[in-house]
Parts: C-alpha cells; sequence; structure tokens
C-alpha cells in the first residue's frame, strides 16, 4: 500500500465510512452490513490499515490540530443505523483517531449528515470538535445532544442562504448562538456560501455573525 508522498496535514475526505461504500459501491455495502457478512470485517480491517499509515505518514507536519472529513449520515439518519455502526465503525475511528490523541493533537471531524446520535460516540472515539450540519441534524436535537457536553462548529443551514431574507438569515444565526452558547465555550459558526448566494445575503451573514460574536446570554 503506496502513501501518497503530498500528503498535507490531513487525510483525504471520505477516508473510512465513504472509502468502503467506493471500494464496494453503495448496494453492495449496504448489503454487507445487513448480512454481517466476515468479509465486511476483512475490508474494514484493511481500510483501517491503510489509514493509520497515512495518519502516522502526516503526524509530522500536522499541527496542533489534525482536521478529518467522512460524511456518515444521510438526510434522516445513519445508512447502516446507529447500532451497526458502533460495532463495525466506532472501533475504526478509535484507531485511527487514537494515534492522533497520543502524541497530545486535537481531533476536528467534519460529517454531513443527520449524524447526532452517534455524536457522543465520536467523542468516545477521540474527537474534540465535529463539524454537523445544522439542518440535518435540527437545532432541537443539537441543542439536547451537544450543549455543554461537546464543542461543535456548527455549519448553518446553506441550503437556506440563497432564498431567505437578510432579516431571516439575520435571525438564523442569532438562533442558534443563542440556542447553542455557554459561557465555557463550545461552539464554532461555520458558513459555507456557494456561488448561488445573493451578494445582499452574504453580507447580511457576515454582518449576523460579526454582530452576535461577543453574545454573552
Amino acid at each position: 500500500m503506496q502513501i501518497p508522498p503530498n500528503r498535507d496535514g490531513r487525510l483525504p475526505h471520505g477516508f473510512m465510512y465513504l472509502r468502503l461504500l467506493d471500494l464496494r459501491g453503495f448496494e453492495e455495502a449496504m448489503l454487507d452490513f445487513a448480512e454481517e457478512c466476515e468479509e465486511l470485517q476483512l475490508l474494514i480491517d484493511k481500510v483501517v490499515e491503510y489509514n493509520c499509515r497515512q495518519v502516522e505518514a502526516v503526524l509530522p507536519t500536522a499541527g496542533r490540530i489534525v482536521r478529518f472529513g467522512d460524511d456518515l449520515g444521510m438526510q434522516n439518519g445513519l445508512a447502516i443505523g446507529p447500532e451497526k455502526w458502533r460495532r463495525y465503525l466506532k472501533p475504526a475511528f478509535q484507531n485511527i483517531y487514537a494515534l492522533v490523541k497520543d502524541t497530545g493533537r486535537y481531533v476536528y471531524m467534519h460529517t454531513d449528515g443527520m449524524i447526532y446520535e452517534i455524536m457522543p460516540d465520536l467523542v468516545e472515539c477521540g474527537v474534540d470538535m465535529i463539524n454537523p450540519q445544522f439542518r440535518a441534524n435540527g437545532l432541537d436535537n443539537l441543542e439536547r445532544v451537544c450543549k455543554g457536553k461537546i464543542p461543535i462548529n456548527l455549519d448553518l443551514d446553506r441550503q437556506l442562504f440563497p432564498f431567505a431574507t437578510p432579516a431571516q438569515l439575520d435571525d438564523h444565526v442569532r438562533e442558534a448562538i443563542e440556542r447553542l452558547y455557554l459561557p465555557q465555550g463550545g461552539l464554532g459558526i461555520y458558513l459555507e456560501i456557494g456561488q448561488e448566494v445573493p451578494l445582499e445575503n452574504i453580507d447580511a451573514l457576515l454582518e449576523a455573525v460579526s454582530k452576535y460574536q461577543y453574545y454573552k446570554g
């Protein structure tokens, strides 16, 4: 297994779960998880071994925070369900992230989709901050699962950005911060702004983040 020589301090996006889907194809991978075939664990072990070698390769050039990205959820949950995720993939992430944690570094993880059910498990795997999606997980779930427990860098509702009014976007930013803020910290705000977002809405988002960044409750 050859490690690309130009690693930039992070693994490529989709390094574990999405890698399994790429290798097997979505339908075959879902059948593997449903049937719990022995070959699935063999494949997972091979991907973990490769990823561990990649982590060892990037650590010499990594900073204090090592970033990972793997989209674990769909719009309405995990395709394989939380129990199978805990059985097959939680140990995989634990083994990979342990290499980072053993050096005293922090683990930052981006993941798209509805993943609030396994966010505490990701923390147990060694993740220090999670980058979840507002729309997929819902503010009620994020407040219940994360507030005061799990540091997050919240990906605000990018599907709202092109169509909302500036006032609605201000409300969106304010509500997220008011609901999730704690004096001790643990909340970041992330904006992914596509080219379809009007300039006035971009201005409104940036102004709202600037206005509420010093919110104190």
